[in-house]
């Protein structure tokens, strides 16, 4: 069972480089979800700050996560029922290993924890691989928004 620790001030530029490496990835593919370079480390830093981040490291960040209490940008008005998870990336060289599905786990058995009924989390319209893997780890799909300018979002949950 994997237990992800709050992210510090060190681990900002490897959180960084990560999303880095998948956006990098995910535009290789054709794959219209994160744009390469469209998050600052600064950003990254704020979050760190605010405690939202989490990592999972082995001899450096393999894994990361951020989790929220709410996401009214994603979700609308929080209904005090769920815990929110955005940019969950495992290290490509990681890809397989079942690290996103256990950070999912972790981040359910946290929901719990804080007396929440619901994990919840979105996707990218555009990411069909994305849309299977989480049809497949249970999550139900709650609906789809456009958020801001950027691409339109199936939104998910997960009972817990």
């Amino acid at each position: 069972m994997l237990d992800p620790i709050p992210a510090s001030d060190a681990d900002v530029i490897p959180i960084w480089q990560l999303r880095r490496q998948r956006e990098d990835w995910l535009a290789s593919r054709n794959i219209d979800q994160w744009r390469p370079g469209e998050v600052p480390v600064s950003t990254i830093q704020e979050q760190v700050d605010r405690g939202e981040w989490h990592v999972l490291r082995d001899q450096h960040v393999v894994a990361a996560l951020r989790v929220l209490w709410a996401d009214p940008e994603f979700w609308g008005p929080d209904d005090g029922t769920a815990v929110y998870v955005h940019g969950l990336m495992v290290d490509v060289t990681r890809a397989g290993e079942g690290l996103g599905a256990e950070l999912l786990d972790w981040a359910a058995r946290l929901t719990k924890q804080r007396e929440r009924a619901h994990l919840r989390l979105d996707s990218a319209l555009t990411n069909p691989g994305l849309t299977r893997y989480y049809e497949r780890l249970g999550f139900l799909r709650k609906g789809q928004r456009q958020v801001g300018d950027l691409f339109e979002v199936i939104l998910w949950e997960r009972p817990v």
